[in-house]
């Protein structure tokens, strides 16, 4: 019995005490549970927006990297076809040295070429078309 009135009388004078730390608790986790609520919906929004621009990225870069393959493409083009014109205008540079050389070496041996012209002669030259229509 005396164990029964002093327990009575703790939780008599106690229990206010303990009911309002009780309550405390309670609000105090509700209240932790509902900012962390808050914060997980704006981490979702959050993650919702990030998600769309990574979906927009992705498709950039897909785009970016079609684009890339035809400029590549047109690149090795264009390189094959520089290096072709480049090898035809060797080509060309060869023949032209080619045919100076022997016209050079015809002639040295022929005494008019060779000669000194009168000016007048070889302004008369000069001013004759090439191809008149006389020879026609």
């Amino acid at each position: 019995m005396g164990t029964m009135m002093i327990l009575d009388a703790l939780t008599g004078k106690a229990l206010p005490y303990v009911v309002s730390v009780v309550v405390l608790l309670l609000s105090t986790m509700s209240g932790v549970i509902w900012l962390l609520m808050q914060e997980r919906d704006s981490l979702n929004e959050s993650l919702g927006t990030l998600e769309q621009a990574n979906k927009q990225y992705t498709e950039t870069i897909q785009l970016n990297a079609t684009d890339y393959d035809a400029l590549q493409a047109e690149l090795q083009l264009r390189d094959s076809l520089v290096s072709q014109a480049l090898q035809a205008q060797q080509q060309a540079e060869r023949k032209a040295n080619e045919t100076a050389e022997r016209l050079r070496k015809a002639l040295q041996a022929d005494v008019c070429a060779n000669t000194r012209h009168p000016d007048a002669v070889t302004n008369s030259l000069r001013r004759q078309p090439t191809g008149s229509k006389d020879e026609d």
